[in-house]
């Protein structure tokens, strides 16, 4: 009877072995989804786009072709945890470009988005208007205009007369330096065809919120005011003071209440590089500018590159480029700390297509730093990414070192 028995326990542990077999870590796993990416309809896709994955060791996963409207999936057997994930776009109008942007450490699995922005739903018509600004004198007044296309003009007599196109009814916006102050003025619900004259000593006024832009080196600012349609109108610029009496290395930025939401990016230039702080959101102008920063490199090439960097950092951006003829070939890799540069591999099926890519030509162009305080992480910032924090809220600084 006990050799019964026996001889079943084995006939069954002989049977469970050959159904399931013994596993190995080394054991090659079936095919499976290591990517999907989701391409919303109405998603801008423009000329020819890809996406594939690589492996560390520079071997290609997968590749797809993709376009607007379609869910495409990436699937191998042999992606371990993370993955690389590479976007390739090629245009032709106005020139061949050809773009591949690669994101390291990406956990296998991920979901991918590219969503369609918001459009206003106000209905525009192309028009032209002339804005007629007395008091205005070339080398100590400046104006910038929002919401505007191409445009001609000239200075006199104290006279400013300016032409433009325009898609309206719209607010158009006027921001500008007065002997070095930041002074602004709306022209709201203007119609093709309208002559709109201002004063700019008595119309024009003086930004509510300001600040000197007091760090050392040479500082530059911008704000965008975003509506809620999602519009961006230029608010400031100080760029608008070069060329001017009062151009200066401190100026003073400005902004007025009244927007949904505000995009700001203050830069500062060192000698060696520069930093450059970005808000979106609510502003705060009492932020703090980081004063300097330490950076050498030991190896510029695409799979060997090798830096130090004296500052905390979210993620780094290194880039490599190169022309020839009237193509322009740019490859952008982005990875968290700690991540070297790999998997930088051409698919066979995009060599096939555009076999004037030439990966031994590319030459290292440039290398930043972001290190997020607000909105999110490495992750989030991927190209597609499903944001976790509020994605309308963002505060970043960046270093970009001078090669």
């Amino acid at each position: 009877m006990n050799s019964l028995r026996n001889r079943s326990l084995l006939f069954v542990l002989c049977i469970t072995f050959l159904l399931f077999g013994c596993h190995k870590d080394d054991d090659v796993t079936a095919p499976h989804t290591i990517l999907t990416l989701q391409v919303d309809t109405a998603y801008p896709v423009t000329a020819d786009n890809w996406i594939f994955a690589t492996n560390d060791g520079g071997e290609v996963l997968d590749v797809k072709s993709y376009t607007a409207g379609e869910t495409v999936t990436l699937v191998s057997d042999k992606a371990g945890d993370k993955i690389n994930v590479t976007f390739f776009n090629r245009r032709e109008s106005p020139f061949e470009t050809n773009s591949f942007v690669t994101y390291a450490d990406v956990p296998g699995g991920t979901v991918l988005r590219l969503a369609a922005s918001a459009s206003s739903s106000q209905e525009l018509e192309q028009g032209a208007v002339k804005f007629k600004i007395s008091n205005y004198y070339y080398g100590s007044c400046t104006v910038d205009f929002s919401n505007t296309g191409t445009g001609t003009g000239s200075v006199g007599s104290g006279m400013l007369d300016m032409d433009f196109s325009f898609y309206g009814p719209s607010d158009i916006f006027m921001s500008g330096y007065r002997k070095g102050v930041p002074v602004y003025n709306w022209a709201k619900a203007v119609k093709n065809g309208d002559v709109v004259m201002r004063d700019f000593d008595a119309d024009f006024v003086a930004f509510p919120h300001q600040r000197k832009l007091d760090f050392t080196g040479t500082n530059h600012g911008i704000i965008y005011g975003i509506d809620a349609d999602g519009n961006y109108l230029t608010i400031l610029d100080t760029y608008q003071l070069l060329g001017t009496t009062y151009k200066t290395d401190q100026p003073v930025i400005g902004y007025i209440d009244g927007f949904v939401s505000y995009d700001m990016t203050v830069s500062s230039d060192k000698s060696n590089g520069q930093i450059s702080y970005q808000s979106i959101g609510a502003l705060d102008l009492s932020f703090t500018m980081p004063t300097a920063f330490n950076f050498s490199l030991q190896s510029n090439g695409m799979r060997d590159l090798s830096f130090s960097f004296s500052e905390d950092y979210t993620y780094y951006m290194s880039a490599w480029a190169y022309t020839q003829d009237s193509e322009n070939i740019r490859w952008y890799f982005e990875a968290p700390p700690g991540v070297s540069v790999k998997g930088m591999s051409l698919p066979s099926e995009i060599a096939a297509k555009y076999p004037q890519i030439d990966v031994s030509k590319f030459k290292h162009t440039s290398i930043g730093f972001t290190k997020i305080i607000e909105g999110g992480s490495y992750l989030e910032n991927i190209l597609g990414a499903t944001a976790v924090s509020d994605p309308k809220t963002l505060k970043k600084y960046t270093y970009s070192p001078k090669l």
